[in-house]
């Protein structure tokens, strides 16, 4: 009697399908594994060429001898940056240095310009730097004493044509030296007062700005002996008044408007200046070629 049902295959059909599907799975899933590593950078992205790449896999993974799956796909490796080099980490250039000192040139003296006769006779003068005049000793006259100053080598040669004439028994005093144009403007106006208007008050004492008493090379001299003649034209009568038209010129000294003299200023016999050096030459020289 046949049984109703059909007889089972054989065992090992059973095994070859069992093989065949299992193969296919493996397939699949190798290609899915492919497809999702290549999306995530797992196979197919190459290190940076600024990068080394620590524990790279050197094959692909491969499926598990159990038939059962996969291996799970390594992490991505790991890359340690290369630091760049940047422009401020660099050294600096070196400055370049001269094998030999440069020799520093000093400027050129400036060049004097001539002064202007403007104001009644009177040639504008500078006012001295304070840092060269000099003390000269003081003037004094019985309960009255001021210091003087001048020029530093106007004030040295002036000392010295004082003690020549000493040594003679001829007494020199200065009575002026250095005049500022603020001091000279207050002497002014007094004469202005005197004399009733500026013109006339020329002729006896320089407008501000135009003495030579600004200069420091210039002073007003006096006899100890005869306080009465200070500042007057009885001065030419004087010991020291003689004494200086003798020996002033041997020291530098000249004096600077005597009778007659081109500028049209009133005799001052009491009045001298230091031409004894090119710098005080300079300084008078229009006044010289008058």
């Amino acid at each position: 009697m046949r049984s109703p049902h059909p007889p089972a295959p054989p065992i090992r059909w059973q095994v070859l399908r069992q093989k065949w599907s299992s193969l296919c799975i493996t397939f699949l899933v190798a290609g899915l594994v492919l497809i999702i590593g290549n999306k995530l950078g797992f196979f197919l992205s190459p290190p940076s060429p600024n990068a080394s790449v620590i524990n790279q896999p050197s094959v692909l993974p491969t499926p598990a001898g159990n038939g059962s799956g996969f291996v799970t796909p390594p992490p991505p490796p790991l890359v340690r940056p290369v630091p760049s080099v940047t422009p401020s980490a660099l050294p600096p250039d070196p400055i370049a240095t001269p094998s030999a000192p440069v020799p520093v040139i000093p400027p050129p003296d400036p060049t004097p310009v001539a002064p202007v006769n403007t104001r009644f006779g009177h040639l504008p003068y500078n006012e001295a730097a304070s840092r060269r005049l000099g003390s000269i000793g003081k003037f004094v006259r019985e309960n009255y004493e001021r210091e003087e100053y001048l020029d530093v080598e106007a004030g040295r040669a002036f000392q010295i044509m004082v003690d020549a004439a000493r040594s003679q028994g001829v007494h020199l005093m200065g009575i002026s030296g250095f005049r500022s144009i603020a001091d000279q403007r207050q002497l002014f106006d007094r004469q202005i007062e005197r004399k009733g208007s500026a013109q006339a008050a020329a002729k006896w004492s320089a407008p501000p700005g135009h003495s030579e008493h600004h200069t420091g090379y210039a002073i007003d001299i006096g006899d100890v002996t005869r306080d009465d003649a200070d500042i007057k034209v009885k001065f030419e009568t004087t010991p020291a008044y003689q004494w200086l038209v003798t020996n002033a010129g041997q020291y530098g000294f000249e004096q600077s408007f005597p009778r007659g003299n081109a500028q049209g200023v009133s005799y001052e016999p009491w009045h001298w200046r230091y031409v004894g050096t090119p710098t005080a030459q300079q300084i008078f020289a229009s006044a010289r070629v008058q």
